[in-house]
């Protein structure tokens, strides 16, 4: 029996900043995205990079991307969360998919889980960034803790 993966996969989940961070409505998360290694968090054949919030797949294929964005306003707003958007020319970008929220008061936390799949036939150009949403600007959770924006990436199969 061969021991080769069949799917080539690939699992990675990254943690965003060292730190609470501000941004205000547009802004890439840009910061240091670090690859999560504690909690028994699973990780295989890593490859997934970051450069100024520009994500790069290590290989074509299927790929299972999500963003927990967990935040907090200072102020009552009408929307606040983030975006999905992709590239197939490495220059122009265009909005896949965005998940909001609102709030009554001031001083809320709020958690924003984003799934998405994409099929990946071109590592060169074909990449993504995820941006941010907001009527007012938001602290993003940044760090090693439990409540701070985490990145998940699964490779699923060979490109369709």
């Amino acid at each position: 029996a061969s021991t080769k993966d069949p799917f080539n996969s690939v699992i990675e989940t990254f943690y965003y900043d060292s730190t609470d961070r501000t941004h205000t409505s547009g802004a890439d998360l840009s910061q240091t995205w670090t690859r999560k290694t504690n909690y028994l968090t699973a990780n295989k054949n890593g490859g997934m990079s970051n450069s100024s919030g520009i994500w790069t797949f290590p290989s074509t294929g299927v790929w299972s991307i999500a963003i927990k964005f967990e935040f907090y306003s200072s102020a009552a707003t009408t929307y606040h969360g983030c975006m999905l958007e992709v590239t197939s020319d490495n220059s122009t970008y265009n909005e896949v998919i965005n998940a909001n929220t609102s709030t009554n008061a001031s001083s809320v936390h709020s958690t924003i889980y984003m799934p998405y799949i994409l099929n990946i036939t071109d590592t060169t150009n074909q990449k993504f960034k995820w941006s941010v949403l907001a009527q007012h600007q938001v602290t993003v959770r940044g760090g090693t803790g439990t409540n701070v924006t985490i990145a998940q990436f699964i490779k699923l199969c060979p490109s369709v």
